[in-house]
Formats: C-alpha cells, sequence, structure tokens
C-alpha cells in the first residue's frame, strides 16, 4: 500500500529558503538554542496563528460569510501568494527604517 499524497495547494507551497530566509527547521533550531523550546512543527503552527490574525480582518473587510470565514481564511494563508506578500510588507518596513 502506498502512502497517502497528503495536502497540496492550488498555488505550489511557500519556502523561506527561496527568498534568502530559514526554513521551519532552522527556526526551531535557533529558538531551542535560545531557551525555547520548539520543533518545525511548532515553528510552522506560530507562523500559521500568525497569519491567521492579519488574514481574518481581511476575509471580513472583503465580505466573506460568516459561516465559511475559517474554511477561507485557512485556504488564503496555505497560499504561498499570500505569505510572499507578507513577507515582502515586512521586508519594505524595514527597508524604510
Amino acid at each position: 500500500m502506498s502512502m497517502p499524497k497528503g495536502y497540496r495547494s492550488k498555488h505550489g507551497y511557500a519556502t523561506a529558503t527561496q527568498q534568502e530566509g530559514l526554513g521551519y527547521r532552522e527556526i526551531a533550531l535557533k529558538m531551542s538554542s535560545s531557551g525555547d523550546k520548539m520543533n518545525h512543527s511548532t515553528a510552522r503552527n506560530v507562523l500559521m496563528r500568525g497569519l491567521f490574525k492579519l488574514a481574518e480582518p481581511l476575509a471580513r473587510m472583503h465580505n466573506v460569510a460568516p459561516e465559511r470565514l475559517n474554511e477561507e481564511v485557512h485556504r488564503i494563508i496555505g497560499d504561498p501568494r499570500f505569505q510572499a506578500g507578507v513577507a515582502d510588507a515586512i521586508d519594505e518596513h524595514f527597508k524604510r527604517r
């Protein structure tokens, strides 16, 4: 029996390493070495919770139906285009300082 294929995003996968950033494993290692117990799954979950907090008000602003809000926000935060847009906005913010 073959292994299940898992979830494949319609628009691919976002990786921080494509933009000279750290991957989830490297983030987890840095956090653990500084005293915060973390593994790569936790690093990803922390990022996704933060992205959810950004995307939820945006979805409400665009009149997403309340019964579909949670599902739609999870779809948005899993989209590498949204993740890249957030990364670009953060990068631009720090370039201006």
